[in-house]
This record gives structure tokens, sequence and C-alpha cells, in this order.
């Protein structure tokens, strides 16, 4: 038994040095004990939002590309600077004085039809959409802007079927 107790002693000596240099370590760390090695700063941010008026577009008038025969050639109806009788015209509204950008439809997309459209007479392309403001337009003071829409319509068949042809369009407008 002899042999054992001064192992045990070593052991807990060991063990006490240990635990000396694991609380040495630790006393930082514990409030009001030592002071701290480094200090630790802070900022406070803060965090913002701006909420603007909403962008909406909608029809005042449609294009009209008038009264033609079979075989009439291609006709263009010019986006033009004001309100006329065939080109489009859309109302604009949202934030005032922002800048929105005006997309149309791509060529090839819109499509005016009679009867069931699914003879080749009984449909007439619409392409090259034009609008004014060009690309890019600007609402006034009061969050308003008017923005007009040409396109051009295919030369008309020799066999064209006679009839009301209608095709609808896409105008969008964003910020």
């Amino acid at each position: 038994m002899n042999g054992i107790l001064p192992n045990l002693k070593a052991i807990s000596g060991r063990t006490s040095a240990a635990f000396l240099v694991a609380l040495l370590l630790a006393l930082p760390l514990i409030p009001g004990s030592f002071a701290p090695l480094a200090r630790a700063a802070g900022a406070i941010g803060t965090a913002v939002q701006t909420v603007i008026a909403a962008i909406s577009i909608r029809k005042v008038s449609d294009l009209d590309f008038g009264v033609a025969a079979p075989n009439d050639p291609a006709k263009t109806v010019p986006a033009g600077s004001g309100e006329n009788s065939e080109n489009a015209s859309f109302m604009v509204t949202g934030e005032p004085g922002r800048n929105f950008t005006i997309l149309l439809p791509s060529d090839g997309s819109v499509q005016m039809t009679t009867r069931s459209g699914l003879l080749p007479n009984e449909s007439i392309p619409v392409a090259r959409f034009t609008s004014f403001p060009a690309r890019v337009g600007t609402l006034g003071p009061s969050g308003e802007a008017l923005l007009y829409v040409g396109a051009t319509r295919s030369a008309l068949k020799p066999n064209q079927v006679q009839g009301q042809y209608s095709g609808t369009f896409t105008v969008n407008v964003v910020y």
C-alpha cells in the first residue's frame, strides 16, 4: 500500500498543477477578475428603405391599321409624338420624375387573325414595334406620361380572307 500513496500524491500534484494552469487561463474570461487582455468595440447601423409609387400602365387607344384590300403592301403606323387615329396610346403612372424602361413585343410574336386563324390567309403578322418615347420615358411632375406605339403589318396576300382581324400585344414598363 505504501507504494500506491506516493504515486497518488504525484498524480494529485500533477492534477493540481493542471487545474491551476487552467484556472489562470480562464480568469480573464470571468467578469470582475483580471482586466481583459483585448478591448472590444461596437457600432450601431441603421437599415433604411424608401417605398415609391408602383408603376402601372393602361391602354388608352388601340393600334389601328385601317381598311385594306387583298394584295395591299405592308403598312407602317408610326408611333408618333401624339395621339392620332392609328397609333396605340398608353398612360403610364408612377413616381413623379422617375425614368422607366419601355419593353415592346419582339418580331414574330404578334399575329392578327380572323375566323380560326389557322390558314395562312387568315392571319397577318405585325412586327417592328416602335414607341415614343423610345426605350426610356420619364414620368412628369404629376407621376404620369403618355406612351405612343406604332408597328408594321405585313403585306396582305392576294387571297387574304375578308373580315375583321385582331390580335393582342403587350407593352411593359419598368423602373
